[in-house]
């Protein structure tokens, strides 16, 4: 029962953080042109890969944390693209999302031998409930590791470093958001 808890209090952190919107009382003062035209513009990025700042403040977050619960947003691109990658024939012309199915049952494969991870949930997603209506999301997956090093190490390792490319072949945009354990006791009064 914790578990659920602790599943669903990070997918509503998920969904809380994708629909923060401005209640900015002199905003909606704004005449009514001027909304509409800040809502035609879109400044939204596409991520596939950390950056150096990204990593030092996960790291400086998350270190010696204990558990570490990653929760990734995925949005597939329609054909995978191995551009600049050497791949067999077999992964050759499949749809991002079979290239990513491809790249997750060898994540398990890794996960099932070194014990350093574990797959909580992997779901299809829909439209929000609470977020942008124009904003979309393939599949939603929780990961869980013993530690943040332990995630490190994971990431560094020579076999994960041989399936990696298949998640970035695979995927058009996606999210990867770290949290730490907290019991219900820690929770804010």
């Amino acid at each position: 029962m914790l578990k659920l808890i602790k599943i669903s209090a990070l997918l509503t952190v998920a969904i809380l953080l994708n629909s923060c919107v401005s209640e900015n009382k002199e905003a909606d003062a704004a005449p009514k042109n001027l909304k509409e035209d800040t809502a035609k513009i879109s400044t939204k990025q596409k991520y596939i890969g950390t950056t150096d700042a990204s990593w030092k403040h996960c790291y400086d977050t998350f270190k010696g944390q204990g558990k570490i619960v990653m929760l990734n947003l995925l949005k597939y691109k329609p054909m995978a693209d191995y551009t600049g990658m050497t791949v067999s024939n077999t992964q050759k012309d499949k749809t991002g999302k079979e290239t990513y199915q491809y790249y997750l049952k060898q994540v398990e494969k890794i996960f099932e031998n070194t014990k350093v991870g574990n797959i909580l949930y992997y779901g299809e997603s829909q439209d929000f409930l609470i977020g942008p209506e124009d904003e979309k999301w393939d599949a939603v997956i929780l990961v869980e590791y013993a530690s943040l090093d332990v995630f490190v190490d994971f990431v560094k390792s020579e076999a994960y470093q041989k399936v990696t490319g298949h998640r970035k072949a695979s995927l058009e945009d996606s999210r990867l958001l770290p949290a730490s354990n907290v019991t219900p006791n820690e929770v804010g009064n």
